[in-house]
């Protein structure tokens, strides 16, 4: 009974050691996640924006790589013991900035989505590139008109298209998925 697990463990190791690795080694994804949020605070660098934490990816093979970070595209004084509450005026000027800043912001993930292709040579073609990023509101804040989060995903092959000028810039809105949430 011994004789015959000992061999078969001997047999299964050669089989262990041949499981797919993955096509994107971890110093890849580690680049990729400064790479998101340095492009991400340098968006405007006289009145910077604060990440909430660091971006983390993860790469899903047979689907792509996924970034996910969070932002506050308005930072403000916060509670503290000399400012112990934020004002209505305050709320309003934060909220304003946030809806103006919106805009560039998706232009921002945009440009990081094409971009990354150069980086991510190991993400087969067909497979996706995503970045998601969840914006920070304070308890309270007015929301309206803001997502929580927004994702954006294309194709490796359109994006790099895209990029490379093999596709027009124009085709960019209809080579990404959005969602807001």
């Amino acid at each position: 009974m011994r004789l015959t697990a000992v061999i078969l463990l001997l047999c299964a190791l050669p089989f262990g050691s041949m499981a797919d690795k993955p096509k994107v080694n971890p110093a890849t994804i580690k680049a990729m996640e400064d790479s998101v949020d340095n492009h991400l605070l340098r968006i405007w660098r006289d009145d910077p924006v604060e990440m909430i934490g660091v971006t983390r990816g993860a790469y899903v093979s047979g689907s792509g790589v996924v970034f996910v970070g969070g932002l506050n595209l308005a930072p403000s004084a916060g509670i503290s013991p000399f400012h112990k509450t934020i004002t209505p005026d305050e709320l309003k000027r934060i909220h304003e900035k946030k809806i103006s800043r919106l805009p560039k912001l998706k232009t921002a993930m945009q440009e990081w989505l094409l971009n990354a292709t150069d980086s991510l040579d190991a993400v087969p073609p067909q497979e996706q590139i995503a970045l998601g990023i969840s914006l920070f509101y304070w308890s309270g804040e007015n929301t309206e008109g803001l997502p929580a989060q927004i994702v954006m995903h294309g194709s490796k092959r359109a994006l790099s298209d895209i990029k490379t000028g093999r596709a027009d810039k124009t085709t960019l809105s209809s080579a990404l998925s959005v969602q807001e949430y």
